[in-house]
């Protein structure tokens, strides 16, 4: 299928959620998605120590949905959010996701960003890193602490995973000041512009989200 910009995916996913293809279940089959990506790369992802980087909007909802599918393979999953607790997230897809997790303390553990080293050793550490900071809505310059981040994951040896688009990338040009440089990106229902203009979205999977024919643009 072709691709197609993120203003296109953003009327295509409004009509999916009007036909009843609601926001929180296309969450749920992403994230779905992105640990089906990892569970097949890695099949002995149950001794790996995976780090999930979590923002504030649904590209982090994703994430999050992701790490809560790799707890059934028994990774070992931290999950980083990029604020100070749930009121710092923006949807209410990303919150509910996120209070799934706090129900989970017995199989996965929860970080909040309260400074910069104890995430960057964290990061450090992982086998298999997940982006989940940016989505398509990203625009103007990284800033802190995010920048530190992506440089911290970059910096790691660990298998990164993008969210959709590595984090910092302009998903309709493939331009970017600093982005994270992905080994794999799990790419959405279809692949955006901007991912084959790039050298840094690793390999490209496009996953289908339970999206139907008839919300697409015409």
């Amino acid at each position: 299928m072709d691709a197609i910009t993120t203003e296109e995916m953003m009327r295509i996913e409004e009509r999916a959620h009007a036909m009843g293809v609601t926001r929180l279940l296309m969450m749920e089959n992403a994230g779905a998605g992105v640990a089906h990506h990892i569970v097949s790369s890695y099949p002995d992802v149950g001794r790996k120590d995976v780090v999930v980087v979590a923002g504030l909007g649904n590209n982090g909802g994703d994430a999050m949905v992701a790490a809560r599918h790799l707890t059934y393979y028994k990774a070992d999953v931290t999950v980083i959010l990029l604020g100070k607790g749930i009121m710092d997230i923006k949807t209410e897809e990303a919150r509910t996701n996120w209070r799934i997790l706090e129900r989970m303390s017995s199989s996965l553990k929860l970080v909040q960003l309260n400074g910069l080293d104890d995430v960057k050793e964290i990061i450090a550490g992982a086998d298999i890193v997940v982006d989940g900071i940016f989505g398509t809505g990203i625009k103007g310059s990284i800033r802190e602490p995010h920048s530190s981040i992506i440089d911290a994951i970059n910096n790691s040896k660990a298998y990164k995973v993008a969210v959709d688009v590595p984090s910092g990338l302009d998903p309709d040009t493939g331009r970017y000041d600093k982005c994270v440089r992905a080994d794999a990106t799990v790419t959405f229902h279809r692949a955006k512009r901007g991912l084959s203009a790039s050298s840094v979205c690793g390999k490209i999977i496009v996953w289908p989200i339970g999206i139907p024919p008839e919300a697409e643009v015409l």
